[in-house]
């Protein structure tokens, strides 16, 4: 059955209708996420792009924009400006935001319109351009400086050899700066550019000649006489002259433009003061402790915080005493605060006490001992904050002539040596390491490092004991108490003392020193006579042998409830040291070698009997004849060379002079 005419006119018409809504509504489905067709930005085509290419679009815009300079002309002048220099900056994401609402801003019936415009019509987005109009005016204010010939003068005030002078405003050009900085933004917004002009008008200076004269007669005020300075904190005082103070006064015109300000400056300031600086600016000083040794009684040496000269202050104390009496304060600050103050110490103090101590003794007079008190002065009065570590060589630096060291006998390579390594400076510290790490060891504070020496020598506890070099071999202990430690040494000329102060919770240590293990005696060692003092045979001790051991060595910590422990066990190896003889060269590898031996006698023996004594002993002969009157000389030897008894190597020839007797006369 086909349906009725008039419904069929009736839906032609809806159906036409809705054909464009149909594909509106498709078209604008598929490209939902990318900005309406015919929008720009500045120009620009976007349409149709997502946001993230319409971005790469306008970034590449900019970049353009960044590379473009522009030309400018002040007066009679032409200056390029770099873009960057005045911080021009695109504000792209705004623009792509902008551009994906273009024709989607309303409602279904006002953006099914706008899609029907964009078949015929552009719709174009801005790009805001922004720039520092600080940078700006610093540009023109450069270019202002180089092109104006006649620029409006504000007044000075100088001084010269104590005549102060006034220099009264008068008018000039400048750049038009309001709407110079409008040109300048809109030049260097578009990539066609063309040389801008800036304008020029009349500049009247803000000060006037009162101004002038009355910053005039303030500088004078403030030369004319000496003024003082006093600090009674450092107990410092500084006088600066009329002519110091005429190398430091300056008259400059305010920020805004409104004033002239008298002033002294800085470094005018700083050519008078510098000499003394270190005599005002002090670093910060630590507390630390008096330890009476006699008694052991301990004391607070307090500490102070750092002080710093307050330029800014002083500056303007300087200018009210010149305008005053001329007296006044010398202004500092309170710099860095001690790390130990006294506060600090004087809490600790009345639970500190002797730890333990202990002494060793060398002979009087020796250079080793100049270096053994230069280091305990060095250490002496050092304190250990709780659980910090400390050592001998952080605290004492390398050892130097300068410091007071001297060359002395050190190990070196474990042999004994004098005196031209530089390791002999300081030489005989060692000592020291040994005293310090024994009253480290009695006092129960913690070993962090040490060393034992290679060789063992007798005046020092076996196995418990310590040898020093720079950087290493060190001597570091940590504070393993709750209290600071303090390190006391006394010396006299035979002995060095360390004492340990501090409270270790009342722990006492003792050691256990076991026999020694693994004894290996020394071997005998030969050196050549170069000075040929020695024959063979005879031999020289340079130096005494040392045996070489293992030696081990407990410590005993005792506590307070009687409970103990043994909390270190030390283990050390000590090598041998051969005894050191002189021989003759022959004997060095401790056998004769080819040795020269006394000549014996020959002379008057035969030629046959003195050929077999000297070649029983080694030695060859060569016969020379002589002439004789007397027959019983025949054949008998006259002289020999070498003579007897003189060393000869065997193998030598050894010249005989033997009678010939022919019997003609």
């Amino acid at each position: 059955m086909k349906p009725p005419r008039r419904t069929i006119f009736t839906l032609v018409p809806i159906a036409i209708l809705l054909l464009p809504i149909a594909i509106y509504l498709a078209d604008t489905g598929s490209s939902s996420n990318e900005i309406a067709r015919n929008v720009t930005v500045v120009g620009l085509p976007v349409g149709g792009l997502g946001p993230q290419d319409a971005t790469l679009v306008l970034e590449s815009y900019q970049s353009e924009l960044r590379q473009s300079s522009g030309t400018f002309t002040v007066k009679d002048r032409s200056f390029d400006l770099n873009p960057l220099t005045i911080g021009l900056t695109a504000a792209t994401g705004q623009a792509i935001d902008d551009a994906m609402l273009a024709r989607r801003d309303g409602n279904i019936l006002s953006n099914f319109a706008s899609w029907l415009r964009s078949f015929g019509s552009v719709i174009d987005v801005p790009l805001t351009i922004s720039f520092s109009e600080g940078a700006i005016d610093k540009v023109l204010d450069t270019w202002e400086a180089a092109a104006i010939e006649n620029p409006a003068f504000e007044g000075a005030v100088t001084v010269v050899d104590g005549v102060v002078t006034p220099e009264y405003p008068t008018a000039g050009d400048a750049i038009d700066r309001v709407p110079a900085i409008e040109a300048v933004k809109g030049t260097m917004s578009r990539l066609d550019k063309s040389e801008t002009a800036l304008p020029i008008t009349t500049s009247e200076p803000q000060l006037t000649a009162d101004d002038i004269d009355a910053a005039a007669d303030e500088m004078e005020q403030m030369i004319d006489s000496e003024i003082t300075l006093i600090s009674n904190e450092v107990g410092v005082r500084v006088s600066f002259s009329p002519h110091d103070l005429e190398a430091a006064v300056r008259a400059d015109v305010s920020g805004a433009g409104d004033a002239m300000i008298v002033s002294f400056d800085e470094h005018g300031v700083l050519h008078v003061i510098d000499p003394l600086r270190e005599e005002f600016e002090r670093e910060p000083v630590d507390a630390t402790y008096d330890v009476d040794l006699a008694t052991n009684d301990i004391s607070v040496i307090p500490g102070r915080a750092g002080t710093l000269i307050d330029m800014e202050a002083l500056l303007v104390e300087m200018k009210r005493v010149a305008l005053g009496d001329g007296i006044g304060t010398f202004p500092l600050i309170v710099g860095a605060e001690p790390s130990f103050t006294t506060a600090d110490a004087q809490s600790y103090l009345p639970s500190l006490g002797l730890l333990g101590e202990f002494t060793t003794e060398h002979p009087a007079g020796q250079d080793r001992v100049i270096n053994i008190q230069r280091m305990a002065r060095d250490v002496d009065g050092a304190v250990v904050a709780p659980g910090e570590d400390w050592s001998i060589n952080d605290e004492v630096g390398i050892r130097t002539e300068e410091k007071g060291y001297v060359a002395a006998p050190a190990i070196i390579n474990g042999v004994p040596y004098c005196c031209d390594n530089p390791a002999n400076i300081g030489g005989g510290v060692s000592q020291f390491g040994t005293t310090l790490f024994n009253a480290v060891f009695f006092s129960c504070l913690e070993d962090v490092e040490h060393q034992p020496h290679s060789l063992s020598f007798s005046r020092y506890p076996r196995g418990r004991e310590a040898t020093l070099g720079f950087p290493k071999p060190d001597v570091r202990f940590r504070n393993n108490t709750e209290f600071p430690v303090i390190v006391k040494t006394a010396y006299r000329s035979t002995s060095i003392t360390v004492k340990m102060f501090g409270n270790n919770g009342g722990k006492k240590c003792t050691d256990v020193t076991y026999e020694r293990e693994a004894i290996v005696e020394p071997e005998d060692e030969f050196v050549a006579d170069t000075e040929g003092k020695l024959e063979p045979g005879q031999r020289v001790k340079e130096r005494n042998g040392i045996d070489g051991f293992l030696q081990r060595v407990d410590r005993i910590v005792t506590y307070p409830d009687g409970r103990t422990e043994t909390d270190l066990k030390l283990v050390w190896r000590y090598r041998p040291l051969s005894t050191l003889y002189t021989v003759h060269p022959c004997e060095v590898t401790g056998e004769p070698v080819n040795c020269p031996v006394a000549l014996p006698s020959v002379t008057g023996k035969t030629w046959e009997d003195a050929l077999s004594t000297l070649a029983e002993q080694g030695f060859l002969a060569a016969k020379n004849l002589k002439s004789v009157d007397d027959p019983a000389q025949d054949n008998i030897v006259l002289d020999q060379k070498p003579a007897r008894g003189e060393l000869v190597r065997p193998g030598t020839t050894i010249a005989l002079t033997v009678g010939s007797y022919t019997g003609d006369g």
